[in-house]
């Protein structure tokens, strides 16, 4: 039981980082290139969309798809560089990520992610509002933020019925904030999986389950002050 629910949060958090990610390539500083409508339809090989998965980010109700390209990340790479300007550009380890303006006030967002020889590119992609608001408030799913800690992004996810939050300037040291989380919600009926926060290190991050609600709970503290959480039902 529980290998199949280290399964399913594995998954799981594969799928909303990859949101996360596509959402928050980095800071929009504006300028490159920028378009009337969206340049995707441009890109050699796409095939059509295989997945809608909706968003709610800062409030505002967004929409993720994913699609496949059949085409080599190296044919890719120069399509990009042809039709982008480098500022619109992050090259990364099997990756790219792409970020431009489209219309007055909107931005498109691209995640594409090489699957290897003979195999297709992954393609995310998001449009969203040049300028997204601030987190009003922290979720109520997820664990109390660390002292002094600014919520920085949420990301609720209505078919799934799921939230994932991320902050930063959390003060004190990850293993001493994981040992405070865990006994806290060891108190509310959750369980940790890995028991992280009992090794000899301390741990930065830990899996939970609460049987009664049939939730999952995935948390994670970074060394500068950031982390994140994420829960959802199993």
């Amino acid at each position: 039981m529980k290998t199949k629910i280290v399964l399913l949060i594995f998954f799981s958090c594969l799928t909303f980082s990859l949101c996360g990610e596509v959402f928050t390539l980095w800071p929009w500083k504006g300028g490159g290139t920028t378009s009337r409508g969206s340049l995707s339809d441009r890109i050699p090989e796409l095939g059509p969309v295989l997945h809608t998965e909706r968003m709610r980010v800062n409030g505002i109700d967004l929409e993720l798809t994913v699609s496949a390209i059949h085409t080599d990340f190296a044919t890719l790479a120069e399509f990009l560089l042809r039709t982008f300007q480098s500022e619109n550009l992050r090259f990364g380890n099997g990756s790219v990520k792409v970020t431009y303006r489209v219309g007055e006030n909107s931005v498109e967002r691209w995640l594409m992610v090489d699957g290897g020889p003979g195999k297709a590119v992954t393609f995310f992609k998001i449009k969203a509002p040049e300028h997204i608001p601030a987190v009003v408030e922290w979720p109520v799913e997820l664990p109390e933020l660390p002292p002094g800690a600014i919520p920085e992004q949420i990301i609720y996810f209505p078919d799934r019925k799921a939230v994932y939050g991320s902050f930063r300037n959390g003060g004190g040291e990850p293993a001493s904030l994981l040992r405070n989380v865990s006994d806290r919600l060891s108190l509310t009926g959750w369980t940790p999986l890995g028991r992280e926060a009992e090794t000899i290190s301390g741990g930065s991050g830990e899996i939970f389950i609460r049987p009664d609600e049939r939730r999952i709970l995935w948390i994670n503290y970074g060394e500068n002050g950031v982390g994140a959480a994420y829960s959802r039902p199993y």
